[in-house]
């Protein structure tokens, strides 16, 4: 009886991964585990031809992780360079669109740069509402 070799190469389904190169990088050890996990689930949306079209809904966010902690994490994968926003949503429930970027491999040196999101993101992203607040239509009259 022959046995067959088992090809170890050969992956089931959906890679995500990442290169041992930016594992060492200064920019990915500067991500807590969040930020690393939200990365992970960045390069899984990645298919090989939608590098810069890759979707990721706030409901999509829910299911893996609090929106506050979705968004924190977000920002810093902008921030230190590993990832853009290409196309912003938001109005009618347009997704925003992310894309992946090497940045991050100029990370700490002069070449690097630097985007900070309160420059992409409008101020309605940025603010938080509270019961009772005017951009609410006050569903919530004070007693």
């Amino acid at each position: 009886m022959d046995k067959k070799k088992k090809n170890k190469n050969k992956f089931d389904g959906q890679f995500a991964g990442i290169e041992f190169k930016m594992m060492k990088s200064e920019a990915f050890k500067n991500l807590n585990i969040h930020t690393k996990w939200l990365y992970m689930e960045f390069k899984y949306r990645f298919y090989g031809d939608n590098k810069y079209h890759i979707i990721f809904t706030y409901q999509e966010a829910k299911n893996i992780m609090a929106i506050d902690t979705f968004i924190k994490c977000r920002n810093s994968l902008i921030e230190n360079g590993f990832i853009d926003i290409i196309k912003r949503g938001g109005l009618e429930k347009q997704s925003m669109i992310y894309g992946l970027s090497d940045r991050w491999k100029k990370y700490g040196t002069k070449d690097f740069i630097k985007v900070d999101i309160k420059d992409i993101l409008p101020e309605i992203y940025k603010t938080k509402f509270k019961k009772g607040h005017k951009f609410m239509g006050n569903r919530f009259k004070k007693k």
